[in-house]
């Protein structure tokens, strides 16, 4: 392995640009497989002229955090330079030991389902990419499979695919930064485009994009559909850990590949019912006096709300909406809640609380909205909680990101969990 590693930078002036944790990572990489190799670095903390050199080098390895429109980035892209990330590095080594999933949704929760399948089985399986550390950390040969949660930053520019690609769904994120949908699109169906016929290829027959890419590709073909039942793939499960509607097309996406891979259903079985759903997904909180609270932080558009609602059909639903406004289309959100009979309050929050209430004018949501704008984590639990029916939940998914309010994510969400447990 490290004869193939050094052939990837061999005779070549290498840079390494950007020197977060993911240029650390691939720093380190090359000197640990690359002993005796030679490489420069550049980050912005170096100053203003951090990139006057780059013309001196004919391998730039780039962080995805690093926009492509910077002038001299732009300049060296247009005039021929080669530019590659630890994405493409990795699957020009474990391309065909690489099980890479994408989507807009589901990507963590099938990814880790995968995982726990494979190592139910007995297999050697390291799970990478999104969940954990930069990818080149993981760097071993003994491995059998690598699950890759794979985003559309990470594939954006690879040439290369895994050798079982699966694409769960496409919903229109991340506009802020790929200017349209399409561009978000084609970043994505990298997964799959450089297959070739001795791949396997697992998708989501419900998505028209999704479904034209598989059209045009090469690799051995599994479709799904989220109205296909678990009994028509030979399992039954006696005990599914994983809530909600959303989650079925996740889980069929891990039994298809895991079957692909000759894992027996046994094995499957047992992995998906011994698996715990990850933190900030439809996660209990706690109960107090009749009022159940869920967290869905990771909801950060409005087709993951509307599959959280679904989950709690026939319960009396207090939603919490909003957060940084990235230029979402919440039209579809509004005419699903005008309709939904579970919804009977809703706290508005964030840049987007204006937005989302203007929406829900429009399509005549007649239950009772409260819009609180900016104000704390804990203002927003008590205006719920004071609103929530017993029995009922208080449900947090948000439809929107964290950027206006909250450092990221998990800021957000450990202020939600903070303040549902400081309830009186």
């Amino acid at each position: 392995m490290e004869n193939k590693i050094k052939s990837l930078f061999e005779n070549r002036k290498v840079l390494i640009l950007g020197m977060g944790r993911e240029g650390q990572s691939t720093a380190n990489f090359l000197k640990k497989f690359c002993p005796d190799f030679q490489f420069v670095t550049a980050d912005q903390k170096d100053g203003e002229n951090y990139l006057e050199n780059i013309k001196d080098f004919d391998l730039i390895i780039k962080s995805p955090g690093i926009s492509w429109n910077i002038k001299e980035i732009k300049w060296a892209r247009e005039a021929g330079m080669k530019f590659i990330s630890q994405t493409q590095i990795f699957l020009d080594l474990f391309a065909d030991k690489t099980i890479g999933v994408t989507g807009t949704k589901g990507k963590s929760t099938t990814a880790s389902l995968i995982y726990n399948i494979l190592k139910t089985a007995n297999k050697k399986v390291q799970l990478v990419g999104n969940i954990g550390k930069p990818v080149l950390d993981y760097v071993d040969e003994k491995i059998d499979w690598f699950v890759f949660e794979m985003s559309s930053h990470q594939l954006s520019d690879v040439t290369r695919s895994p050798h079982v690609a699966i694409f769960l769904n496409i919903y229109p994120e991340h506009l802020d930064y790929y200017g349209s949908f399409e561009e978000y699109f084609k970043a994505k169906a990298n997964i799959a485009l450089y297959q070739s016929t001795s791949d396997i290829f697992i998708y989501n027959n419900d998505f028209d994009e999704i479904s034209d890419l598989a059209a045009s590709i090469k690799s051995t073909k599994y479709p799904f559909s989220s109205q296909d039942k678990l009994s028509d793939l030979g399992i039954n499960l006696e005990n599914n850990p994983l809530m909600g509607e959303h989650n079925l097309n996740n889980i069929i996406a891990a039994i298809l590949t895991a079957q692909s891979l000759n894992i027996n259903n046994e094995h499957i079985q047992k992995g998906i019912e011994s698996f715990e759903p990850l933190e900030d997904r439809l996660e209990k909180v706690r109960e107090v006096a009749g009022v159940t609270f869920i967290n869905d932080g990771l909801a950060t558009i409005p087709q993951a709300t509307i599959s959280a609602i679904k989950s709690f059909e026939d319960k009396n639903i207090t939603l919490i909406l909003g957060g940084f406004d990235r230029g979402v289309d919440f039209s579809i959100l509004g005419k699903f809640l005008s309709g939904n009979r579970d919804v009977k309050s809703i706290v508005l929050i964030g840049q987007t609380a204006n937005k989302i209430a203007n929406t829900l004018k429009e399509n005549n949501f007649m239950n009772d909205v409260i819009n609180l704008g900016m104000v704390s984590m804990k203002e927003i639990v008590k205006a719920a909680y004071e609103l929530a029916s017993s029995p009922g939940v208080v449900l947090f998914s948000p439809s929107a990101t964290s950027f206006d309010m909250f450092k990221d994510y998990k800021d957000r969400d450990e202020q939600f969990k903070k303040a549902v447990n400081s309830l009186e």
